[in-house]
């Protein structure tokens, strides 16, 4: 159906969350292809267990020991019994743990940013995480007489899974909705609160909600008009929405990004939309009206369109609630419906290729390691990407955002197997630049080139060690001719600069390869910073620590007590403790670091430091990988010893790290590290 640009609504389309689609992945394909230009955000379409909106969350409550099945009573929600509290102990008990919302909406992060990242989608699209107040859950599964008690226990469970969705997703890629069904129940008498001023009620804990989510993140609200079954016998109407749409507008602190109202079904419920007309959003606020009825097809669109423009201006089109209450087969006919009611808020803005490397430069370079297949210990080295105190790449993720433009040559230096690179490209939307990762070691490039391969903008080139000269390749020696001349934009280097050698020699050829007002951004968690809290670890300094506890236990232990007579041996267990001190080398001073980039002639800008939490699992993890540095001693080795040792030996060495680990960090999960981070450039 063909309409004029004036019979549309004009601020485009909202999805409330669901769609029946098989997967994220086909949503996020299927609805960026058929609405991208007239989306701000698109969610993932709650696809699955969590198809039929909090239902999934009643095992998540049944679970708990402290409940108890009860009679299903009034106001039972889709036909489940609800859970009371067994007897007065179980109320001090009480807590939830897994919800679920957290690992969907991070599983399903991923997919949006590959999705982005591979240009499948819009760049402009942020990623919506729907989620129920916690009053909904609790009104709905929980007998009434414990639900005032169990509101405050899930609430704070349900903010600790969206602090979980805080923390994973970057912020500028995020929207949070609200969806608010039971309070407006609540407020029309349908089903009874546990609280006296219901109003007061509803609109304190909604802004309580609102606050829980950074200004930097999107926020909106989905109104839903209670459950139909309460509907049958009186229709609803929108007062009670608007009364609270405008309380929250008028004492928000943060900016409210968007708002969505049901609109009844009928052609021309004129009463219903009259009522709208007090609504008093702020300029920032995006209204959605849900006048989409599939079963009422294109006429019925455009007689509420027609309503709603005689007390509203502005505002664009969704469903009532999520299309998960519709087919699979219904999707394109919803689809196409809202596309023909709307005009485009986006221009098609795809990237020009913009960035080309200088001619004669190869990506790739013709050396025998590049050919050679992947090695073993460098694919298991990259699973560190996935290990929680890699958050620290985050910051520089973030400026490098913010710093690179169209054409840039970013260099990642000692960028081993390519995870910042691999980061970067999951948040880089805006812009086309060369990429290039420098190492000194072979199967660490050959595991970047593996993933990079394809991609034009990434490049490799190897560090080697020149005998001669017993030194490595410098920088600039290794750009090619073309892009030395070009020179550099922007050079990253994370979690490497404390294993230089020659700091000074390193920052030279830095400053020689940048053009002039190029960068540098240096990060590291091994920089001794006047600024870190006494709380906070200097990572590698963990290890000697573990190593003194490890030998406390075998002298104290009957299980280790064949290696009591190694730790006499005072030779032997000081070529142990130097191995372990190559490895993992003595932090330096920040001030050091401060000095040698004045010497090669970079500016400092700025310093900066996080502290970043470590999960004592996941260093364990790492460790292990260097067990023989950590505790050679339990065991021996080939480098100190002359021998390996026998597999007996390297099970007792990783319990005894172990054990270590779990006396330095009292059994905790986690631990925090300052991270430092320095940011320079070449003057102009």
């Amino acid at each position: 159906m063909s309409r004029a640009l004036g019979e549309r609504a004009d601020r485009g389309v909202h999805l409330v969350g669901s769609v029946p689609l098989a997967s994220p992945d086909e949503v996020f394909r299927s609805l960026s292809s058929a609405l991208g230009d007239r989306l701000d955000r698109l969610p993932d379409g709650e696809t699955g267990p969590r198809s039929d909106w909090i239902v999934w969350q009643y095992p998540a409550l049944s679970s708990r020991p402290e409940f108890e099945v009860g009679p299903p009573g009034e106001h039972q929600f889709r036909s489940l019994p609800r859970l009371r509290l067994r007897d007065e102990a179980a109320r001090a008990t009480l807590r939830f743990e897994d919800l679920g919302y957290a690992d969907a909406a991070i599983a399903s992060y991923r997919t949006f940013s590959h999705l982005k990242r591979d240009r499948v989608m819009p760049r402009h699209l942020r990623f919506q995480v729907s989620l129920p107040t916690p009053l909904a859950p609790v009104t709905a599964f929980v007998a009434p007489a414990d639900q005032a008690v169990v509101e405050p226990i899930y609430q704070t469970a349900l903010l600790a899974e969206l602090d979980e969705i805080l923390v994973a997703i970057p912020h500028d890629q995020l929207a949070i909705q609200w969806d608010a069904n039971f309070e407006f129940a609540m407020l029309g008498g349908l089903v009874p609160a546990w609280f006296d001023d219901v109003r007061a009620g509803v609109v304190e804990r909604l802004l309580r909600l609102a606050r829980a989510v950074p200004a930097d993140v999107q926020l909106g609200f989905h109104f839903c008009h209670d459950h139909e079954r309460l509907h049958h016998d009186r229709p609803y109407d929108a007062r009670h929405m608007v009364e609270v749409a405008n309380a929250l507008s008028a004492v928000i602190s943060r900016p409210l990004d968007w708002l969505h109202l049901p609109v009844p079904p009928g052609r021309l419920d004129i009463a219903f939309f009259e009522k709208l007309a007090p609504l008093a959003l702020r300029d920032e606020t995006a209204l959605y009206l849900g006048l989409v009825h599939l079963g009422e097809g294109d006429a019925g669109v455009d007689a509420r369109i027609t309503a709603a423009r005689r007390y509203l201006r502005h505002f664009g089109v969704a469903t009532a609630c999520g299309w998960g209450r519709h087919r699979h087969a219904e999707v394109d006919e919803l689809a196409r419906l809202h596309r023909d009611a709307t005009t485009a808020t986006h221009e098609p803005a795809p990237i020009a290729v913009a960035f080309a490397w200088p001619d004669g430069f190869e990506r790739i370079p013709d050396e025998t390691w590049a050919a050679s297949p992947p090695d073993p210990s460098g694919l298991a080295y990259d699973s560190v990407a996935q290990h929680s105190w890699y958050a620290n790449l985050d910051p520089t993720v973030v400026e490098l955002v913010d710093r690179l433009r169209n054409g840039d040559v970013l260099v990642d230096y000692s960028g081993g197997t390519g995870i910042l690179i691999d980061r970067l490209l999951l948040r880089l939307f805006d812009a086309d630049v060369g990429m290039l990762i420098v190492d000194s070691s072979p199967k660490f490039l050959r595991v970047a080139l593996e993933k990079f391969r394809d991609d034009r903008r990434v490049g490799v080139r190897l560090l080697r060690y020149l005998k001669e000269a017993a030194r490595l390749e410098r920088l600039d020696e290794v750009l090619g001719d073309g892009l030395a001349a070009r020179g550099i934009d922007v050079l990253a280097c994370t979690n490497a600069v404390h294993l230089f050698p020659d700091l000074h020699d390193t920052l030279g050829s830095w400053c020689r390869a940048l053009r002039p007002g190029g960068q540098v951004l240096v990060s590291s968690g091994n920089i001794r910073n006047p600024r870190a809290r006494a709380s906070e670890w200097i990572l590698d300094e963990t290890v000697s620590v573990v190593a003194d506890l490890a030998e406390g236990i075998v002298r104290s232990d009957a299980d280790y007590a064949a290696y009591l007579p190694l730790l006499d041996d005072a030779e032997r267990t000081k070529a142990h403790a130097e191995f372990r001190d190559q490895v993992f080398l003595a932090p330096r001073p920040l001030g050091h670091y401060l000095d040698r980039f004045a010497g090669a002639g970079l500016v400092v800008e700025s310093v900066r430091e996080a502290s970043i939490t470590a999960g004592v699992d996941d260093w364990y993890e790492f460790l292990t990988a260097y067990h023989g540095a950590v505790l050679g001693w339990v065991g021996g080795t080939e480098k100190i010893d002359g021998a390996a040792p026998t597999d007996a030996a390297v099970v007792d060495r990783l319990r005894l790290m172990r054990q270590a680990m779990d006396l330095l960090f009292a059994k905790r999960p986690t631990f925090q590290a300052c991270w430092t981070y320095i940011t320079a450039s070449k003057p102009a």
